[in-house]
């Protein structure tokens, strides 16, 4: 049986030269190799995966526990599936012809009712799926984008934006998505920041959005508006500031909706001057904003 993860790092780190190390790794990686095709080792799967997550890390050749890898995936059990999803992310990524095997795992758990293993498989989707899983998965993600739940709803938000990346034609399902986080000011934080992100990012992706962001420029205002009215939230305070990160974020999405409308400009200055006025320059948090 071969060594833990602990005792493998411990022996990793008394080498005295790279030659030693290449040895031990080299020995450890064969003893792995050996319990991949070894039925009765099923249980030591996860510690066979978590070292060779250590070896890659190393810059050592793992492509042989790939299949390991996504059987994780498949296990009931949330630690197995959490170690699962973050080899995942390590050890493939889009350009892996393997990886469309975990197609069928990432949508199965997209529909779990644990929305911590719904979290999992939309953290490995936005960090590693290609133009083919972000097709295949389009549709599921758009129900996520519009859960009741604000943790699945933000995680939803950000793969969106990668998804895009690899499937320009889902920008305008999406914008309606993104754009229905932002009105709901009962989302709380992260969802909105992840709304205006997305946004961002497809307005950038398709320029002929731009028009209908102008629309929505009313209720991006009354939102920016309301954070420089609010009391003190200590949850999302930062140097005396209201949520800086929010702010930024819609400081550009109204930079991209205003360019080129002269009347939208002249609404937005007043704002501008608000800020400019009740933003405190001596902190970092409070010049990030006057920068915007």
């Amino acid at each position: 049986m071969s060594m833990k993860l602990r005792e493998l790092i411990r022996e990793v780190r008394q080498c005295k030269s790279a030659s030693a190390e290449r040895a031990v790794i080299a020995k450890e990686l064969a003893c792995v190799r050996t319990a991949i095709k070894r039925q009765d080792q099923v249980q030591y799967r996860h510690r066979n995966v978590a070292k060779l997550m250590y070896c890659d890390m190393l810059g050592y050749p793992t492509h042989f526990g790939q299949m390991e890898v996504l059987k994780l995936l498949a296990s009931k059990s949330f630690v197995e599936k959490r170690l699962g999803y973050l080899a995942l992310m390590q050890l493939l990524d889009e350009n892996t012809e393997v990886l469309m095997l975990s197609t069928q795992s990432l949508k199965q758990d997209m529909c779990h009712e644990n929305p911590f293993i719904v979290g999992l498989a939309l953290c490995a989707m936005g960090n590693i799926a290609s133009a083919d899983i972000s097709r295949d998965l389009g549709r599921e993600l758009e129900k996520l984008l519009k859960h009741n739940n604000p943790y699945i709803r933000k995680k939803a938000l950000c793969t969106a934006i990668r998804v895009i990346n690899r499937v320009p034609e889902m920008c305008e399902e999406y914008f309606k998505c993104g754009m229905a986080t932002l009105e709901d000011s009962g989302q709380g934080h992260g969802p909105a920041v992840a709304a205006v992100q997305l946004l961002y990012a497809i307005c950038m992706k398709r320029s002929k959005l731009n028009k209908k962001l102008k629309k929505y420029s009313p209720q991006i205002i009354g939102r920016l508006s309301s954070l420089l009215r609010a009391s003190y939230d200590p949850d999302h305070d930062i140097g005396g500031v209201t949520d800086p990160f929010l702010q930024v974020f819609l400081l550009k999405l109204l930079r991209l909706a205003s360019m080129g409308d002269k009347k939208l400009s002249e609404d937005v200055d007043s704002v501008l001057a608000q800020i400019a006025t009740n933003t405190e320059s001596n902190k970092n948090p409070g010049n990030s904003i006057l920068y915007e």
